[in-house]
């Protein structure tokens, strides 16, 4: 049940990122954690915009050294707490490996390196819980 639930959520998910194809944003990272260091690979756009923040659904692909590839799809919420620093939360679905679906959810916060290196990079932080395993990580992207 709890794999129906996440492939449905997946699916309805990457149906409503359709109607903004055309401003699909991916970013690259480099990441560092409690599961070790590596990259994430990211594509994000714009679902709707309520009167304070934005919703987004993002696809995430992230490989640690030594360890498996992992994907995780979730709608984020973000919000502006400053000038360049939006704060989120997200709900979705990990995928650990590409082997199982766990539900996911991830409160991050990023500060946009734009103005200050004047290269459309960002630096982040995740707190997250994916099956019952906490993870967090600090990350230093670029956007495209």
């Amino acid at each position: 049940m709890r794999q129906l639930l996440a492939l449905l959520l997946l699916v309805l998910g990457m149906a409503s990122a359709q109607f903004s194809v055309e401003n699909l944003k991916p970013s690259l990272a480099v990441v560092g954690g409690t599961q070790g260091f590596g990259a994430e690979l990211s594509w994000h756009c714009l679902l709707f915009q309520p009167p304070v923040g934005e919703v987004r659904p993002a696809l995430d692909v992230a490989y640690v050294g030594g360890g498996p590839v992992n994907g995780a799809f979730l709608f984020r919420y973000l919000y502006p707490l400053a000038e360049g620093l939006n704060g989120g939360v997200g709900l979705g679905v990990a995928f650990p490996g590409f082997q199982s679906a766990n539900f996911y959810f991830r409160a991050d916060a990023e500060y946009d390196l734009k103005a200050v290196l004047g290269l459309p990079a960002f630096l982040g932080g995740d707190l997250g819980l994916a099956g019952g395993t906490l993870a967090a990580q600090m990350k230093l992207g670029y956007r495209f």
